[in-house]
């Protein structure tokens, strides 16, 4: 479950999906997507990116795009990383349960 907060305790919007691609595809709103080749998919995601960026600037937050989780880094590399880069920087809220794997996953506690 992902949700885009609007301030104030409300979300213009919640997204439910059963992986990060779904979530993505939800952001998008383009079905297609999930089924689209790898290369389409990390573009759409650098075009989003890059208007988040656009929109942070506007609202005095300077953010980079690139494919590391640095500070005010949205990071495209993957879904999952798209994902948690705009949990963090408070673009999007995402489930704790969701949140939790991969603070797992950075702390060398995840599935392997």
């Amino acid at each position: 479950m992902l949700f885009q907060p609007a301030g104030d305790g409300r979300f213009h919007r919640a997204y439910e999906a059963d992986d990060f691609q779904g979530l993505v595809a939800a952001i998008l709103e383009e079905p297609d997507y999930e089924t689209a080749d790898v290369a389409s998919r990390l573009v759409n995601r650098l075009r989003l990116a890059d208007d988040i960026a656009l929109i942070a600037q506007v609202h005095g937050m300077k953010l980079s795009v690139g494919d590391d989780d640095r500070a005010k880094t949205i990071n495209a590399t993957s879904d999952e990383s798209f994902i948690h880069s705009l949990d963090r920087l408070g673009f999007v809220s995402l489930e704790p349960g969701w949140r939790e794997t991969r603070r797992q996953e950075l702390a060398g506690g995840g599935n392997e």
